[in-house]
């Protein structure tokens, strides 16, 4: 099972009520590190997967829990996202999130799988190639019961090629490169803030 799914099938598994935020957020670091580890479906390299301790974060920080709006396209359709290697990777241009950051609007375009029907956000930050995944990274859209929408930017990971140069992933695409820093969610491979 693909890492993203399986860390999708956990979210959807943890007990929404009386579940405090952060011990959320910390529960599907904690399912990640164990698929991570796991033989049959780790993207790490097998030396590193010997010697892996757990993923390294930012501190959880809940303003980076937006809501917002999601404007579905009226047109969908199948686009050709460049990948990291100079391929290219078929999804479907979804819709565009609506937020605000300290005090200043903005949009990121949301992607959907046509395979999964996971709505996805592929997003860069002035935080990318210093403590974050230079290529950038990704952050799931989610539906609220009272019909806003959230991006919770600490659950915000990198893609495969971050853990393993073997692996082609889709790039963020020009509007969505964010001109402020993302300081939440998973930090590049073999990084640590307390260095």
């Amino acid at each position: 099972m693909p890492y993203a799914i399986a860390c999708l099938l956990l979210l959807a598994a943890l007990p929404a009520a009386g579940n405090p935020l952060h011990t959320e957020i910390e529960a599907i670091r904690a399912a990640k590190d164990s698929l991570l580890k796991d033989p049959d479906n780790s993207p790490l390299l097998p030396a590193d997967r010997a010697q892996f301790a757990g993923l390294a974060y930012y501190p959880i920080d809940l303003d980076y829990r937006l809501r917002g709006e999601f404007h579905i396209y009226g047109r969908q359709r199948q686009i050709d996202v460049p990948n990291t290697d100079g391929t290219y990777t078929p999804l479907e241009r979804y819709g565009r999130f609506v937020s605000a950051w300290n005090g200043k609007d903005f949009w990121l375009e949301v992607y959907r799988s046509p395979e999964t029907g996971i709505a996805e956000i592929f997003f860069k930050d002035a935080t990318n190639g210093q403590t974050t995944y230079g290529g950038g990274r990704y952050a799931r859209l989610t539906r609220n019961p009272d019909n806003t929408y959230l991006v919770d930017f600490n659950n915000s990971y990198n893609p495969y090629c971050d853990y393993n140069p073997a692996y082609i992933c889709p790039l963020p695409p020009p509007q969505n490169h964010l001109s402020f820093p993302i300081a939440a969610g998973e930090l590049k491979y073999g990084m640590d803030l307390a260095e």
